[in-house]
Parts: C-alpha cells; sequence; structure tokens
C-alpha cells in the first residue's frame, strides 16, 4: 500500500513538473539604450538657417581702362564677403560686399593756355603733377551664379558703389609776365576722372574644387564703373571659399 502510495506522489510531481515547464516565458522589458535616453545636443556649428550659406573671397584686382587712366594705377588687394541661397543645384544667387583698392603712382603732365587775345596766339605753358596714394571701390550687389559643369559656373551681377580716386585738385600760382608789370594768377587743377557714387556691372567664370573638405573657388571677373561721365573697366582674380 505504501508502495503505491509513493507512487501516485511521483507521478503527480512528475505531471506537476511538466506543466510548469510548459508555460511560456514571459519576455524581459528592454531598458532604454543609454545614447536614447541623453537629450539630442543642439548643433552649433551653424548660426544661418540652413537655408543661408556663407562665402568669401580674396585676390588682386587691377584698373583696365581707360588707358589713359589705367597707366596711374598698380594692382591692389579685393576682399568679397556674401550670403548665397541655392534654389537649385545649377543655381544660386548672392548678394555681396566687394572692396578693392587701387594703388595710385601718378606721373603727369597737363598743357594749358596761360593767356590769350584775338590777335596773337595763345600763351602755352605745362605743369607736372606726381601724386602717391590710394584709392578704392566699395560695392554692394545682387548675383547670379549658373552651373556648366558640376565644377564651372558663369556669373554676374549688378550693384551699386563708391570710388575713390585718391586723387584730388591741387593749387597752382603763376606768375605771368605783362610788359612792366607781372600778374599773379591762380590756376586750380582736377585730375582726370572723378571720385563719386557708380553704377557697376559685373560678370566672370568661377571653377570649384575641393582641398581637404572645405569648397574652393578660382575666380576670374571683370567690372564695368559708370559714372556720370567716365566709364571705367577693372579685372580681378581671386581665390574663394564656399562656406558652409
Amino acid at each position: 500500500m505504501k508502495q503505491l502510495d509513493i507512487r501516485r506522489l511521483a507521478a503527480l510531481t512528475s505531471l506537476a513538473a511538466c506543466l510548469v515547464s510548459l508555460r511560456p516565458a514571459r519576455a524581459a522589458v528592454p531598458e532604454p539604450a543609454e545614447e536614447a535616453a541623453k537629450p539630442a545636443v543642439q548643433d552649433t556649428s551653424r548660426f544661418l538657417p540652413r537655408w543661408l550659406h556663407l562665402h568669401a573671397a580674396a585676390g588682386l584686382g587691377w584698373l583696365a581702362s581707360p588707358e589713359w587712366m589705367r597707366k596711374f594705377y598698380q594692382a591692389g588687394q579685393g576682399y568679397e564677403l556674401g550670403l548665397e541661397v541655392r534654389p537649385g543645384p545649377a543655381l544660386r544667387l548672392r548678394l555681396n560686399g566687394d572692396y578693392q583698392t587701387l594703388a595710385a603712382v601718378t606721373h603727369a603732365s597737363f598743357t594749358f593756355a596761360a593767356s590769350s587775345s584775338p590777335k596773337s596766339a595763345p600763351q602755352v605753358d605745362s605743369i607736372v603733377v606726381e601724386s602717391r596714394s590710394t584709392g578704392w571701390i566699395g560695392s554692394a550687389r545682387l548675383e547670379a551664379q549658373m552651373a556648366l559643369t558640376p565644377h564651372l559656373w558663369l556669373l554676374g551681377g549688378l550693384g551699386r558703389g563708391y570710388l575713390e580716386t585718391g586723387l584730388h585738385s591741387f593749387h597752382q600760382n603763376l606768375v605771368v609776365p605783362g610788359g612792366q608789370s607781372t600778374e599773379v594768377m591762380s590756376l586750380d587743377y582736377h585730375f582726370p576722372g572723378s571720385s563719386g557714387w557708380v553704377w557697376l556691372a559685373t560678370a566672370g567664370t568661377s571653377y570649384e574644387f575641393e582641398v581637404f573638405g572645405p569648397r574652393l573657388s578660382a575666380e576670374v571677373r571683370t567690372s564695368y564703373l559708370m559714372l556720370e561721365r567716365d566709364r571705367l573697366q577693372t579685372w580681378s582674380i581671386r581665390l574663394g571659399w564656399g562656406g558652409y
């Protein structure tokens, strides 16, 4: 009788163990990863909206025409800084600020009529002007760029600026003989070409390349400065930085 009870108890124990083993195991609740638990860090590498880009350039520029004025200037440094939007992969629109120096080394000779009368030939005299100074061109312009290839771009723009020739008028006293007496004549000379506000149109080309990450460009452009009486042309070559 006792052996039968022991067998029954063993059978019930085995059955209970099987029932426990058939119960589905519960999955452990996943814990959040450390990276996900941390708050997102704000991107401080940009201070402009993502649709707005910064660019800059620096190089050399010189006065190309008119010919009589070109010989009075040497090449000077030029700088550019601006903002850019990109409506499409092959189109860019820019708002630029530009500053170009004009180093003037002047040696000019002026001929003038010191006196004249209806019955005699005019008395002609001349004066030599030597001056060393620095002029500049400061401007702001709107510019569009269009891609011909992934690296080659055409550019054109229109703006407004100020031309300072760096050469100013000067005063000269002349002694003119007149028989038994002499006469002191005062003359004011103005250097050809004048300082003032100008309209500025520009056109050129730019080739882009990358060096260790930053987008750089080599640029050649010509600009036309339109004064009331004068028309000037400049050329420049610059190395640009495409920003981000």
